[in-house]
């Protein structure tokens, strides 16, 4: 990580610097002597990212720049933030008299910026005294090392496989596909997941030995050479001799491109493209693989998955999931105890090695890894207790297995993913991410390469794509749309991130009762409170990020010191049952960008959060109004505001908030009180009606809101009956319609013209909804939980024609579906959630040819058991799981209907 940070804050800092020179102008020479000073330091950090790993002096010595480089940043963004205050917006007589602050102010930070200097000419003399030099000479002993692991050959197949058996057919008969043209297959997944091992078991195949008549396989790994690549496959292709390994070390790159077209031209030929890193690499090769109807075939392996993409557009790429719990046994049987086929495991020593194997979690490079360790040992219960009881230690130091195969996926990263990835591992084991929370909390903290203010999401969306394109942080759950709704980290992988972060005093995570809180800790995640009751006063750490994950605070004497986190950016709250409100000192923490109090026992916010005037994101959803003082107007930077309810004793104002695109939880009064065309930027807006409530006034109020496309309603908590909700249809630019609450009896007499997601919840219609909505001519998606109280749905001829998802939730009087002829022509999805009263599924079902996928979720063994076999067989996806079993047991019942016996 040493250039990585260092690099991004130096880069923050520039932009500090142009952005804030209004405020900095008195001092504009210190900051510009200070950057040149890291930009200096960052001159020697070229390459330490790999030997410090080796060399404790190079280790404390990047750790002092990264300190003085956080601290550069801290100094000019609270100097800046202050000035900004005393002048801002201020009448002359204001400013006089803030003046003498200001000055005291300047004197500050020159003191600061002094301190600095002396502490980076320290930091040079030490390089000195350490023999710290010439670090970009040369490679590192470890590079070495993880370059030789990666390289692959077709000759070293592993007869220990297990699960692979169908995706091998599958890869085979893609391979042997009648197409005239050179064609692409490709292998994706996370370092360890087995694809080089697939690969082989594919290349080995008889029937494309059979096939092909030329073959080769190349190991392109992260640090590839063009001529060598060139080289090695010609090799394979012709006999070897001193005539040709001379001539081949004199051509040069378009030589041997050349000389590996001819060799090709007229074969029907397999390369093997293994551990292909990055589209360059493709591009170095494709030029000599000749496409010349010959029926030729490349298969790539590769963790980044935009790399098969740019190879073949056409090809969808094989994304290689992680190994099921039986075959992760069976692996871990063979490998552990080295019975092959004939695995068995002795009855003492079963449930320590099924804990072991799943520890692993589905990983077939941890699994081998693991079991090479037991391999070693005395099949004694106490010996693989031992081994579990260390499982990641054992596991990291294993030089050879999992450690060095992930950290190559570590170097590759760019600076701003790594910072990523590692900020990833804050959350805790098997924590369920939610996307839309990180994006936020990412884009507070300003690590993005490209920082558009405009785009700050959509940069922060990006990153994380990326690591997920290269595999490092799995998919949990996906929305019907297939967005990534939610995320986790491999164990492996976030033992990775600690580790790599801890080394360098990044983070620190707090998962037992008696840790103590660093004085050098930037980043602190608790997850377990200590038992300490001064434990926020006994030092005071350069925190940016503080999280709490599922804390309950039930002791006054604990409290947040906020004049002791005058850095802080990031604060979350989330489910923190604090016995007392927000104090006002939160005020104090000007560069809080991030706050979410989601799910807290707070009620009030204190009339000082007016002052966060960096504030991005303000989460106080809970399950009772939060009562709030009228300061949301003076967040000028606020871009995501979400609450259940708001209350205020005057309108609340909120016009002129050009970032604002979320806003939820807001009341009808307020709303009609402000002049919405002025927020510019807004996307989203949720709003809590009552039976005073003019829907018509308010859509006529909202029409000219160019940039508004989701529109939530909400009934107020109470005795209060839904008013008329009408209008809507003058809503030209909504595409999403949620309406929540009990006591809506009839639908909308109009919707958006435009209108393509809706989502009835809690409501209490009555009649048949069916007939209204299925004319709604945009509607792709449409959600409905416990939103109908009737026994029967009809869905009419050619009824909801670009209808693509339809989920029936908690609908408990619901008896029978019918859906006639030539309805639904482009469903894809069909989820069906606790209807318990439901007979069986509609006939019509299995001739609708576009459903993909059914959803059976909490649905009565009765109806699983009376489910027809055509219907089954007619649908490429059937998944019935029960949610309400714990998380663990979920994955075991979530499972493919082909695979019940009976239906395989």
């Amino acid at each position: 990580m040493a250039d990585s940070v260092i690099s991004l804050v130096i880069g923050r800092t520039v932009d500090l610097l142009h952005k804030k020179s209004v405020f900095l102008k008195d001092v504009r020479r210190q900051v510009e002597g200070l950057g040149n000073d890291l930009e200096w330091m960052r001159c020697f950090l070229k390459d330490a990212e790999q030997r410090e790993d080796e060399d404790a002096r190079i280790r404390n010595w990047v750790s002092l720049i990264r300190a003085a480089a956080y601290d550069a940043e801290d100094v000019i963004e609270i100097f800046a933030s202050k000035v900004e205050f005393f002048t801002r917006n201020k009448g002359l007589i204001t400013k006089l008299t803030y003046y003498p602050l200001k000055i005291v102010n300047l004197y500050t930070i020159g003191k600061e910026i002094e301190s600095l200097q002396m502490r980076l000419n320290d930091i040079a003399d030490r390089r000195e005294k350490y023999g710290i030099r010439n670090l970009e000479e040369g490679m590192s002993s470890r590079g070495e090392e993880f370059r030789r692991l990666r390289r692959t050959s077709p000759f070293s197949e592993d007869k220990d496989i297990v699960g692979f058996e169908e995706i091998t057919k599958f890869l085979v008969a893609e391979l042997l596909k009648q197409d005239k043209n050179r064609r692409v297959v490709s292998i994706v997944g996370m370092g360890g997941a087995g694809k080089t091992t697939l690969a082989k078991k594919v290349y080995n195949h008889a029937d494309l030995r059979e096939r092909f008549n030329c073959r080769a396989w190349l190991c392109v790994s992260s640090s590839y050479g063009h001529k060598e690549m060139l080289r090695s496959i010609i090799k394979q292709l012709n006999a070897v001799d001193n005539k040709l390994l001379e001539m081949l070390e004199k051509m040069d790159e378009q030589d041997l491109e050349r000389r590996l077209y001819q060799d090709l031209q007229d074969k029907c030929y397999l390369v093997v493209l293994d551990d292909v890193w990055k589209e360059e690499a493709w591009d170095c090769l494709a030029r000599a693989f000749p496409d010349v109807n010959t029926s030729s075939r490349l298969l790539i392996t590769s963790r980044n998955r935009g790399v098969p993409l740019h190879a073949d557009a056409l090809s969808i790429p094989y994304d290689l999931k992680t190994l099921g719990q039986e075959d992760s046994w069976q692996l871990f049987l063979r490998k552990a105890l080295g019975h092959g086929d004939n695995a068995w495991c002795p009855l003492d020593l079963e449930e320590v090695g099924r804990e072991i194997a799943r520890r692993c979690d589905g990983l077939p490079l941890a699994i081998t890894v693991v079991g090479g360790l037991l391999l070693t040992k005395k099949r004694l219960k106490s010996e693989w207790e031992k081994v579990l009881n260390s499982f990641n230690t054992n596991l990291s130091r294993s030089q050879s297995g999992v450690s060095a195969i992930l950290e190559l996926s570590y170097a590759d990263l760019p600076p701003n993913l790594k910072f990523c990835f590692l900020y990833l591992g804050l959350f805790p084991e098997d924590y369920m991410i939610s996307v839309r929370k990180f994006i936020h909390m990412w884009a507070a903290e300003g690590i993005m390469q490209k920082r558009d203010a405009q785009n700050l999401e959509e940069i922060a969306a990006y990153d994380l794509e990326q690591l997920f394109s290269r595999n490092m942080v799995q998919v949990a759950e996906m929305t019907v749309d297939e967005r990534i709704k939610s995320c986790r980290v491999h164990d492996l992988l976030r033992e990775l991130a600690i580790r790599k972060a801890e080394d360098e005093n990044f983070f620190q995570i707090h998962d037992t009762r008696y840790d103590k809180i660093s004085a050098k800790s930037r980043y602190l995640a608790v997850h377990i409170l200590p038992r300490d009751t001064n434990y926020f006063w006994t030092s005071t750490p350069p925190l940016r990020s503080l999280l709490f994950f599922n804390v309950h605070v039930d002791r006054e004497d604990i409290s947040l010191s906020f004049k002791s986190f005058r850095k802080l950016r990031i604060l979350d709250l989330e489910n923190v049952k604090m016995p007392y409100n927000l104090p006002k000192e939160i005020g104090k923490v000007r560069l809080l960008r991030y706050l979410s109090l989601l799910e807290t026992s707070i009620s009030r916010l204190p009339h000082s959060i007016g002052c966060l005037r960096y504030l991005q994101t303000l989460d106080i959803r809970n399950l009772d109004p939060v009562i709030v003082s009228n300061f949301i107007w003076k967040l000028e930077s606020l871009r995501h505001l979400y609450a259940s309810d708001i209350k205020c004793n005057v309108p609340l104002k909120i016009e002129g908030l050009k970032n604002l695109q979320t806003l939820l939880g807001i009341r009808f009064d307020h709303i009609m009180h402000n002049n919405m065309m002025t927020l510019t930027s807004l996307q989203k807006l949720g709003i809590v009606v009552d039976d005073r409530s003019e829907i018509d006034k308010l859509c006529m109020h909202l029409s000219e809101v160019g940039s508004l496309k989701m529109l939530h309603l909400y009934r107020a908590r109470g005795r209060y009956r839904w008013p008329s909700v009408a209008g809507l249809s003058k809503l030209h630019h909504v595409t999403e319609l949620k309406i929540y609450g009990a006591g809506l009896r009839m639908l909308p007499p109009d919707f958006p013209p435009n209108l393509s997601r809706l989502s009835l919840k809690y409501t209490d219609l009555m009649n048949d909804p069916m007939p209204i909505l299925e004319k709604l001519g945009q509607l792709s998606f449409l959600k409905m939980k416990d939103a109908y109280g009737g026994p029967r749905l009809v869905i009419s001829r050619h009824g909801f024609r670009q209808l693509k998802f339809l989920e029936l939730d908690l609908l408990c009087d619901l008896d029978e579906i019918m859906v006639e002829k030539a309805a639904l022509p482009q469903l894809q999805c069909l989820r069906i959630r606790d209807c318990r009263n439901l007979e069986k599924l509609p006939e019509e079902l299995k001739h609708i040819s576009t459903l993909d996928t059914l959803e059976l979720v909490d649905m009565p063994e009765e109806f699983i058991s009376r489910l027809d076999a055509d219907m089954v067989s007619s649908v490429p996806n059937l998944r019935i799981f029960d949610s309400r079993i714990s998380q663990k047991k979920r994955r075991l019942s979530f499972y493919s209907w082909r695979r019940m016996e009976g239906y395989a």
